[in-house]
């Protein structure tokens, strides 16, 4: 019982993070300067955990490459676009559709390694593009655009997923691969957030807050839960109970911009929902 509870505390952790997001924007910070700063301080915070714990930084070429490559299009560019669909639409509805990358997992799975089909994981994409369209039913035209952000980070994250999966890097232990990804996609954000003269300074003391709040509570926290959870539990398991993360999404932007709980957002909801517990289960079989 305590395992089952210590993962939907991770789940519910990392469930805030759009709220923190959504904070830092209405200060007016970029989304480049988002990221960069998401990471730069998860950076860090990973680098003083490797050293006390007396973790090994050392890696292969070939995994330095990996990480190069799906660091910056797997974490980087979901946060990005994740964080440019706040722009445009609220913090549960992002999330929402931003959780149908399952699907995405699954597809590439199925075409690309060849994975077995069954009728649950075809009842698992019938369920996440029902509620994609049911969520998106919601949003005013204008605001469509935040819509486009989110579905992008489906792609992007669910290719994330699946790299974790094949990639020579999954044998890293996590906080080491965690902290190279924090470290490289830092690097290029602050990078193009310098060409592209996008990059502010962090002079607010309410910014900073939130930001430590999502690296360390929403990104380091989080995620350690949830693999110790994988651990104990099993990643199916885990992976049904880590659901609690787009709930806890939009009851708080509920709560905390009362944003209005309409018949679409809970069908649309719910059907993502049992689409990823239709892929887990589907997945096991």
């Amino acid at each position: 019982m305590l395992n089952v509870l210590l993962v939907i505390i991770g789940s519910i952790a990392y469930g805030f993070l759009p709220i923190f997001v959504k904070n830092i924007i209405a200060y007016n910070y970029s989304s480049l300067s988002i990221v960069f700063y998401r990471y730069f301080f998860t950076a860090i915070f990973l680098f003083i955990i490797i050293l006390v714990t007396r973790k090994s930084f050392k890696i292969t070429k070939r995994q330095f490459i990996e990480l190069l490559i799906f660091s910056i299009t797997g974490l980087g560019l979901t946060f990005f676009f994740l964080s440019q669909s706040l722009l445009y639409i609220s913090a549960g509805l992002s999330n929402m559709i931003h959780f149908g990358y399952p699907v995405i997992v699954l597809l590439i799975m199925i075409f690309l390694f060849k994975e077995k089909i069954n009728i649950l994981k075809i009842l698992s994409m019938l369920f996440a593009v029902s509620g994609i369209v049911l969520l998106t039913k919601v949003v005013k035209v204008e605001s469509f655009l935040g819509v486009i952000y989110a579905l992008v980070t489906t792609v992007t994250y669910g290719s994330y997923i699946v790299a974790n999966k094949r990639c020579s890097f999954s044998s890293i232990d996590t906080i080491v691969s965690l902290f190279y990804m924090s470290l490289i996609v830092s690097a290029a954000f602050f990078t193009a957030g310098i060409f592209t003269n996008s990059l502010q300074v962090l002079n607010n003391i309410n910014v900073f807050y939130n930001f430590i709040a999502v690296s360390l509570l929403c990104t380091i926290f989080s995620l350690g839960l949830l693999l110790y959870g994988v651990k104990k539990l099993g990643s199916s398991l885990a992976s049904i109970l880590n659901m609690f993360e787009p709930t806890t999404t939009v009851v708080a932007s509920i709560f905390i911009y009362n944003e209005d709980l309409t018949f679409n957002i809970v069908i649309g909801s719910v059907l993502i929902i049992l689409s990823t517990i239709s892929m887990v289960i589907g997945s096991k079989r």
